[in-house]
């Protein structure tokens, strides 16, 4: 996926319990798709620090949490429940059971952030460790883009 690439169909993965996508679909906001596992202590730092980002906070964006399995692993989408419990912040939640999604996004590594302008364009990337004082600042930059 390179930049100003257009959202991808996100409808292939299919939703956790209690998540809809139809709020990811119906809104105009810029979005951030953040590709996760549950064994991965990078992923959950990662989405710990995001949570207290005032700009997911005060939902001016829309964060989309995919669940992506590491080495064919076998998770059941309790497991995955009970993790994304741990943490404090709205979003919607996927689960990329079948890797269409991890396919399409082209990445090898987790975590992997996107970040989506309001016209769904990509504007950031980050595979990998990432600090979530730069995820801010990207999300700052973006908010006051024209």
């Amino acid at each position: 996926m390179q930049m100003y690439d257009i959202l991808p169909d996100l409808t292939r993965a299919s939703p956790l319990p209690g998540s809809s996508l139809s709020s990811v679909l119906s809104n105009d906001r810029p979005k951030l798709i953040i590709f996760w596992s549950v064994n991965c202590s990078s992923c959950v730092q990662l989405l710990k620090n995001i949570e207290s980002i005032p700009e997911i906070k005060s939902r001016f964006i829309t964060p989309v949490l995919i669940h992506t399995y590491l080495d064919k692993e076998q998770i059941c989408l309790t497991d995955i429940k009970n993790k994304l419990n741990q943490f404090h912040f709205n979003a919607v939640c996927l689960d990329d059971k079948t890797d269409e999604l991890t396919t399409l996004f082209e990445f090898r590594y987790v975590p992997a952030l996107y970040l989506f302008d309001k016209q769904e364009r990509l504007r950031f990337k980050q595979i990998g460790k990432s600090s979530a004082r730069l995820i801010e600042q990207r999300l700052k930059r973006l908010m006051h883009a024209r």
